[in-house]
């Protein structure tokens, strides 16, 4: 039986008809198969970042939504408390109430956190505004730079960067600040404004419009900065917030990067985020033994916390201690000119009655240094002050 012979044709030499009546040759096709394959890859992987930006949208929308809502409640009520009395525009040109509507209403009093334990308002102050102009503002700040930097990051590293940054800058606000009380709403709405700064000078190249972001970022921080010269507001505070904010982002965007391509790199990417939290730590930290130790930076800045302006009146937000020291010069009888005090460091000569009592002199110290007034006749506990004998309320 014969056996029959195959041939062995080279692999090379066989034609390879390429489907869909395609002429060309196989090379050819297959390099075209593969960029179309690279093309429809493309537009799902643009398909697939589409979808997560409207869910990351959306969550944030909702996460506004009810940020909104709780703050514009928390204003309201604010009002019908104190029964919707407004400040005039001298005392509070944000169209809101006075320091006493301000401290009822949980914002920044150093003294009572401390002394009184009311902890509590480090988180209040966080969501309520000064005015109504001031809720404008800082809802529509937490808006746009909310939006904006959802288009890189997830909406709950904004939700972290608002209250991380947020805490950290009003740490700040209670420490440099503690002669005043203030609203710190707009805080974390600075911290959202530092983070789309950092995040906008991070991603320069991937924008087009720069100048039209530059000037748009520019004036809503320049715009809300005015504000916080304000009383009632914390430009300390503000210019904190927008750091630690800037910080945060810069960490959380380092770790976003692409592989770096050695082991160095990484740990340089990882590190920079672990540095960016630590910092937000340590200043929250450390604003809490500042109140501990007294707020020994207290003062320091009163200017940077409420600049002056013949607009506003700075010293309607101010707190000034409840207690005066009263000197008697010796072998003083009764109505002997004496030197009283003031908390704040001025000194008042008076005309008292040596056997005046302790509320005696305290009705003086709430009456004159807040006046001004330099002398006073008094015998007990009446007291006259260029016609006017009404007394101050004690704070």
């Amino acid at each position: 039986m014969s056996t029959a012979n195959i041939a062995l044709v080279p692999l090379a030499s066989v034609t390879t008809v390429p489907a869909n009546g395609y002429t060309g040759s196989s090379t050819e096709y297959w390099a075209l198969s593969a960029a179309q394959a690279r093309e429809v890859q493309r537009v799902q992987d643009v398909e697939k970042a589409r979808i997560q930006l409207r869910r990351r949208q959306r969550i944030f929308t909702w996460m506004y939504n009810i940020l909104a809502i709780g703050e514009l409640v928390y204003f309201i009520v604010g009002l019908y408390i104190t029964e919707w009395q407004v400040a005039d525009l001298q005392e509070n040109p944000l169209l809101g109430p006075g320091r006493e509507g301000v401290i009822k209403m949980g914002g920044t009093y150093t003294q009572r956190i401390v002394k009184r334990y009311q902890y509590w308002r480090l988180v209040s102050s966080l969501f309520y505004n000064a005015g109504a102009i001031h809720v404008t503002s800082n809802l529509g700040m937490v808006w746009a730079f909310g939006h904006l930097l959802v288009r890189e990051l997830s909406p709950w590293l904004v939700a972290l960067m608002f209250f991380g940054g947020g805490m950290a800058g009003l740490m700040v606000s209670v420490n440099v600040g503690a002669q005043y009380s203030t609203a710190g709403a707009s805080i974390p709405a600075f911290a959202l404004a530092g983070a789309a700064s950092a995040m906008l000078v991070y991603r320069w190249r991937r924008y087009s419009c720069h100048w039209a972001s530059v000037l748009t970022t520019g004036f809503m921080v320049g715009a809300n900065a005015f504000m916080g010269a304000t009383p009632f507001v914390d430009n300390s505070g503000n210019t904190a917030g927008f750091v630690f904010g800037a910080v945060l982002c810069l960490g959380f965007m380092m770790v976003r990067r692409k592989e770096t391509g050695t082991k160095a790199g990484e740990v340089l990417v990882y590190g920079t985020a672990v540095v960016a939290v630590a910092v937000i730590l340590a200043a929250i930290v450390a604003g809490l033994a500042g109140l501990q130790l007294g707020t020994p930076v207290a003062g320091c800045c009163n200017p940077w916390v409420c600049t002056s302006s013949s607009w506003w009146d700075c010293n309607a937000a101010r707190i000034w201690p409840d207690t005066c020291t009263l000197t008697i010069s010796s072998g003083a009888a009764t109505n002997t000119t004496s030197t009283l005090t003031c908390p704040h460091g001025n000194t008042i000569s008076v005309n008292i009655d040596s056997t005046a009592d302790a509320d005696a002199i305290q009705a003086l110290c709430d009456s004159l240094c807040v006046n001004g007034a330099s002398a006073v006749s008094s015998g007990g506990a009446s007291q006259s002050t260029g016609g006017d004998t009404s007394l101050k309320r004690r704070w």
